[in-house]
């Protein structure tokens, strides 16, 4: 079978890429970073968080175990090494960020059949085999306007957000207080009093500057 491409080295674009190499499928796989970077990536590891580094519930027959259980099934790459890579966070599977995308990226760097090119990608050849799109809502504005054009939409939609990263060292643990989240499982998020009086950071989504939480 000929090569595929896969536009984008996050979390859709790193599984795609294994999943294809594990069926002996070669891969291109285009990364920008860091020859352009994005507003919100920090580093230039694939599969990189910048919103929650939470991967929702963990608990027995709820919808989001349902796919992660399904993925297992199918040998996610993703999903081992999030279970490798997990930090305490009630009934969700949450990770450490940067072992998380550390080790994303090592093993897809040692995968021969992916071949990983640091290049922005702007135009689309669409007798070029089969193309995956994987770069989500921090895709570049031309890669945005060449996947307009393809689609004929004037306006892609794209829903995310970005969630502050809290030094755990930082906060003043007399101010704060330990509580699960919905109160499911274990009280491992740390509740931040700000000026609305609102709880609003996660002990999984506080790191020290040393060391995993």
């Amino acid at each position: 079978m000929e090569h595929i491409r896969i536009i984008g080295a996050g979390l859709a674009g790193t599984e795609a890429a294994w999943q294809c190499a594990r069926r002996g499928v070669p891969v291109d796989l285009y990364e920008m970073r860091p020859v352009r970077q994005t507003p919100a990536h920090q580093t230039t590891r694939f599969a990189e968080l910048v919103c929650s580094n939470s991967l929702k519930s963990h608990t027995e027959n709820t919808a989001p175990w349902l796919l992660k259980e399904e993925m297992h099934r199918a040998g996610s790459l993703l999903m081992e090494i999030a279970c490798q890579t997990a930090v305490p966070a009630g009934h969700a599977l949450a990770v450490d960020r940067e072992c998380f995308a550390q080790a994303v990226t090592e093993a897809i760097e040692r995968e021969q059949l992916i071949r990983i090119l640091r290049e922005e990608v702007t135009r689309i050849d669409e007798h070029d085999g089969i193309t995956i799109i994987a770069t989500g809502p921090l895709t570049s504005d031309a890669l945005a306007s060449e996947i307009g054009r393809l689609s004929g939409s004037e306006q892609l939609y794209f829903y995310d957000s970005i969630s502050p990263i809290v030094e755990a060292d930082s906060i003043d643990r007399q101010r704060v207080y330990m509580a699960a989240r919905y109160g499911k499982g274990a009280a491992d998020y740390i509740n931040c009093p700000t000026a609305s009086l609102t709880p609003c950071s996660r002990r999984s989504q506080s790191r020290p500057k040393t060391g995993r939480t």
